[in-house]
């Protein structure tokens, strides 16, 4: 009787390394994306804190300063995707669940929210007037 012998199947160790979650890689992603994005910004913006000099290679020469803030800004838009994204990835079945109302019912429930806004702002400010006035007279 012959036995069949399995073959295994020799992983590569940086797809291992690739596809492995750590503890705080989206922490630290995040972190990173974030202060990419407002360097990206100051520079774009030409904020007298963060300039690149213009004898610096490449960097400095024409307009590639502003290019090279434009790309790392995109970079960290896209870190912040990737971080924010898995929060989000359970809503989207819950989102499918919902029964959304017909366009009478959306227009009576909006109508009566912006009632409700109007009559709370006017309460809000007969209250600020008698304040004033109260105030006033006891200065």
């Amino acid at each position: 009787m012959a036995i069949k012998q399995k073959t295994v199947e020799t992983k590569s160790k940086l797809i291992e390394v690739l596809t492995t979650e750590y503890k705080w890689e989206n922490l630290l992603l995040g972190i990173l994306a974030t202060l990419s994005g407002a360097l990206a910004l100051m520079i774009i913006s030409g904020n007298s804190l963060l300039q690149i000099n213009e004898n610096f290679p490449i960097l400095g020469q024409g307009n590639n300063g502003v290019i090279f803030a434009w790309v790392l800004f995109a970079i960290s838009v896209f870190g912040l995707i990737l971080v924010i994204y898995p929060f989000f990835l359970p809503a989207i079945p819950e989102l499918k669940k919902i029964t959304w109302p017909t366009f009478s019912k959306f227009v009576d429930h909006s109508v009566r929210v912006l009632i409700f806004l109007f009559i709370l702002t006017g309460v809000i400010l007969l209250y600020n007037l008698l304040i004033i006035r109260l105030l006033g007279g006891i200065l």
